[in-house]
């Protein structure tokens, strides 16, 4: 996957994203969907495009619908969609309304959630039934709403297996052999995501 320029001012967490270890927490879930072969991938919160362009990238007969508020965000997922080759299979929203979720199919669906506090709102299963059959992966902003993991578990605890995911340090990221050479600290220095406070997320498998 290539990558646009653009970034090296506004994107904290750039050269982890071109190390391949940004959100290194989740591969093993990323890469298990990618296995399965869901036809459609909804990204909410999809910023300039990281992971809704790379599903795309990495599972050739998906369909991504990718949702951003930002207009900025948007043009530049638009413009990595052409850089990949991928703009015919990605879809670029702007906000997602629970309600809108009840269009898309029951099954063969996978939903990434990172929209800064909105999954309260956007997760409710009460008001998009859809949720209860696909497999859900959300950051939850704990910083910005100290109740939302206890939330997430109690609305799916009855269609879902929850499994809570820890942020994890970069300081011993000495695997990649291009930042072997330097203390832990540089290495959390360079490679670090420039989070508010330590990260957790929910993993969601329908039962």
């Amino acid at each position: 996957m290539r990558y646009i320029d653009g970034l090296e001012s506004s994107s904290g967490d750039l050269v982890a994203k071109l190390a391949g270890t940004y959100e290194r927490e989740l591969h093993v879930v990323l890469a298990h969907w990618i296995a399965a072969k869901y036809t459609h991938i909804i990204d909410v919160g999809c910023a300039e495009g990281y992971y809704a362009v790379g599903f795309a990238h990495a599972m050739s007969d998906a369909t991504v619908h990718a949702f951003d508020i930002d207009p900025l965000a948007r043009e530049r997922c638009a413009a990595l969609a052409q850089l990949n080759g991928v703009g015919d299979r990605l879809r670029i929203l702007g906000l997602c309304e629970p309600t809108a979720l009840g269009a898309f199919p029951k099954r063969g669906v996978a939903l990434l959630s990172d929209c800064e506090g909105y999954e309260r709102t956007l997760l409710d299963p009460a008001v998009a039934p859809v949720l209860r059959g696909w497999p859900i992966l959300v950051e939850l902003h704990e910083f910005i709403d100290d109740s939302i993991t206890e939330t997430i578990r109690e609305r799916f605890a009855d269609s879902h297996d929850v499994e809570i995911i820890e942020g994890e340090g970069r300081e011993q990221d000495a695997r990649l052999s291009e930042v072997a050479f330097m203390t832990g600290r540089q290495r959390a220095a360079v490679l670090g995501e420039r989070r508010p406070g330590p990260m957790r997320w929910a993993h969601l498998r329908p039962r």
